[in-house]
């Protein structure tokens, strides 16, 4: 706290990465400045590259060691002033399960106000899926974007399936650098500073039976300072081939926008 200036009373966010990444990963050094920018507050990235340069197994299987490190973590920061009430969290793949998992270790006593994910990892966690994402803070928005790499499982208070039901992005087709999975927090950055707008016939697209209720129109995702807690269940936002990946509003008028 005393090299980093940060303040007990500010708002503080937490980043944490996944498999094969570390802090200084590009998408992370990018999310940091947009929460610089946007949120403002100290923002801390957790960094386990010692475990996530190991196989994907082996981190797999260091998943409640490191939950319980950074849940020390957390409380030692509670116990000089932190709140977590003014806390955010945003967790990429392995990040996105250690996220809930950290929030959920500190109630009943502390509750994060939100937490936002990308993507959250499925390998591994989906065999054994009896851990409800909703109890990780107040709000807890999960994005997805692969049917591979990605849960299957979409127990978020807000569960936003990007692109072809959260299966497929378009952008894939036309750039080698992402993988479905990879875009999805391409698209959450983007999302800082072009709208991605939610759209009202996912749901019959996409066959589920939980799609989203109350959402305005206009009604964007990603990151909001004030969230709309009204707003659960699975919300569906086309995506598109090229940077930033958004839908301009005029095109989703074919589409049924919110």
């Amino acid at each position: 706290m005393e090299q980093s200036k940060c303040r007990p009373s500010d708002k503080f966010a937490f980043i944490l990465h996944g498999w094969k990444q570390n802090c200084e990963t590009d998408w992370v050094l990018k999310l940091i400045d947009r929460l610089t920018f946007h949120r403002k507050g100290c923002i801390v990235c957790i960094d386990y590259r010692h475990y996530a340069k190991a196989p994907y197994i082996q981190l797999y299987r260091n998943f409640k060691k490191i939950t319980d490190i950074m849940y020390l973590k957390l409380l030692s920061l509670i116990n000089v002033g932190f709140n977590p009430s003014n806390g955010y969290m945003f967790g990429f793949s392995y990040g996105g399960q250690l996220a809930t998992q950290i929030g959920a270790a500190l109630k009943p006593h502390f509750t994060f106000y939100n937490i936002d994910t990308c993507d959250m990892a499925g390998p591994g966690f989906d065999l054994f899926n009896n851990f409800d994402h909703t109890i990780g803070a107040e709000l807890v928005q999960c994005l997805h974007s692969s049917r591979d790499k990605g849960t299957a499982f979409y127990t978020c208070h807000q569960n936003v399936r990007l692109g072809k039901c959260g299966y497929t992005q378009a952008a894939v087709i036309s750039q080698n650098r992402f993988s479905n999975h990879g875009l999805c927090v391409q698209i959450y950055i983007n999302a800082f500073d072009y709208p991605f707008y939610a759209i009202c016939n996912g749901q019959k697209l996409c066959g589920t039976t939980s799609a989203a209720v109350n959402i305005p129109r206009g009604y964007t995702i990603g990151y909001k300072e004030n969230p709309n807690m009204n707003i659960t269940g699975e919300i569906f936002v086309p995506t598109s081939a090229n940077f930033p990946y958004n839908v301009q509003q005029d095109e989703l008028l074919e589409l049924s926008y919110c």
